[in-house]
């Protein structure tokens, strides 16, 4: 079962992927075919109502969708994602000099983006974790620069590891 969270106009929408015919919407179950038209466009038959679809990803999270005529822009994460990002807004109210970074989940540093010094604003982008086959953005909670980095490319790491601090 996938689970996400699909925000539109700052509303969070909780939907599942129950099977290849079934989701909730909200804890609400629909029956749903979802067809491939081209690369971009797909009809949508949701319960006995049949729509038009095209969609296009702006970047990881966000999406233009054009739906029944309508644009809109949505933003898509798994509940995994959801969480982890709720997690780092969190610890980044703290107004301690230092802020150490923890890890919201078990799984492997893909790609670290900044280094030792490197200044950043809130928001931007440190470093990669993989986990559960996909890519996690960790960014930064707050802005300053980096203090030190505790792990390398490669490492594995768990839950609520101190992966770097920003000062």
């Amino acid at each position: 079962m996938n689970e996400f969270i699909v925000t539109l106009n700052k509303k969070q929408t909780n939907v599942k992927i129950l099977s290849d015919t079934e989701l909730s919407v909200d804890k609400v179950s629909h029956n749903y075919e979802l067809t491939k038209v081209t690369d971009h466009s797909f009809l949508l038959k949701l319960e006995e109502k049949v729509s038009e679809l095209s969609a296009e990803k702006i970047n990881h999270d966000s999406f233009k969708i054009l739906f029944n005529s309508q644009h809109y822009e949505v933003f898509v994460r798994t509940l995994m994602k959801e969480k982890a990002l709720k997690m780092l807004e969190t610890s980044s109210s703290d107004k301690h000099q230092y802020h150490d970074i923890k890890s919201p989940m078990p799984g492997l540093i893909l790609k670290i983006i900044k280094n030792i010094d490197d200044k950043v604003e809130q928001g931007e982008s440190i470093m990669i974790l993989e986990a559960m086959k996909m890519e996690n953005d960790i960014k930064s909670p707050k802005a300053g620069s980096i203090e030190k980095v505790f792990v390398k490319e490669g490492d594995a790491v768990e839950k609520g590891m101190i992966l770097f601090s920003i000062r």
